[in-house]
Order: C-alpha cells, then structure tokens, then sequence
C-alpha cells in the first residue's frame, strides 16, 4: 500500500469512522464485480505446508458481492494460482466473467479483469480465529458459467492505430493578403 493513499491522524484528531459491519451471506449463488486486483507471487505463512509451489505467480482479487433481496453488500478475497493443478479454477473465473467459452483454451486478458462481473456460488466457511473462538466467514465454491452466454473475446490493451488521411491538395497563395509590388529596373522598393 501506497503512504498517499493512507490518511494517518495525530493523537489530537477527531475520529468517527467504525467500520463496516462484517456480512456474512448465506450459501448460494450471487453476483460479484471485480473491484481490486493485485499481481504477486506466493509466499507461504511461516510453518505452513502447502500444495503450492512457492514463488508461484498468483492473483489476488478483491470481489464485491451483491445480496440481491436486501442489497447489501460483501467482499471476498480469491487467489487464483497461476500453475497446473489451480488452471480449472483460473479457467472457472474466466468462463464466468464472460472471456472464454466453456471447453476452448483461451489466453486470458488480465488488463480486463478489474470491473468484470459475474456469478458465483458462496458457502460459509466455519473456523477457529488466534483467540480460539468460532467463527464464519464466505468463500467461492465455484464460479458460474452464465445462464445466457455472454462471452467476449478477450480485448486486447493496445488501440490500433487511426488511419491516416491526407487532405486534398489545395494551390495556396502563400501570403493571400498581399499583392505582387510592381517591378522597377532598380530591384526591390522598400
């Protein structure tokens, strides 16, 4: 994060923030609007054993989700691995924010992922926090192909060229508000 984008306060400044209230949705299927998306590497917790390899390229996204009956809203964070036994799910996301058509190879357009939206299915996610107390949370269960086929080909970060036209080639006097001076034998007149 970047120290412009962090507001720091003295021990004198009034405060009033108190956060937003944590939601937790109830399982099932809603829609989600990529709002944050961060390009890393991953670095296993200290101890932790883990399935990935380390250093892996990997993409943090930040998904806002929408309850439609009570429009409140929701945001989870999904990394997307970026090696072969996580590809299905790089492929899920893809599918459902409109970039591939299910059962096709595509190369995925990452310039185009913040702002995406589409549809996933949450499950609560139970667990234990430091304090050992219990506690819930959302996760992506899967992300869904839409109902009706919505898929565009992956735009590409580069604009072509405008077409250059020459205009028409006009005679022009060069200086039109001035008349030819007569000429003299003795050269110019001043």
């Amino acid at each position: 994060m970047n120290n412009e984008e962090v507001k720091m306060f003295g021990w004198d400044d009034e405060i009033s923030n108190e956060g937003t209230p944590f939601i937790v949705f109830p399982a099932g299927k809603y829609p989600f609007v990529v709002t944050a998306f961060e390009r890393s590497n991953y670095q296993p917790k200290g101890g932790y054993a883990s399935k990935v390899p380390v250093g892996c390229l990997m993409a943090t996204l930040s998904l806002e989700f929408t309850n439609p009956s009570t429009n409140e809203k929701t945001t989870i964070k999904e990394n997307l691995y970026l090696y072969e036994k996580g590809e299905w799910r790089i492929s899920q996301f893809f599918v459902a924010i409109g970039q591939k058509k299910k059962g096709e190879p595509v190369r995925p357009n990452w310039g185009a992922v913040l702002g995406a939206h589409g549809m996933a299915e949450l499950e609560i996610n139970k667990y234990t926090d430091r304090d050992n107390n219990p506690r819930e949370n959302n996760k992506v269960k899967s992300f869904e192909e839409p109902e009706t086929p919505n898929y565009q080909a992956p735009q590409q970060n580069y604009q072509q060229p405008p077409v250059q036209t020459q205009p028409p080639q006009q005679n022009v006097t060069p200086f039109p508000q001035q008349t030819a001076a007569p000429q003299t034998g003795a050269g110019y007149s001043f």
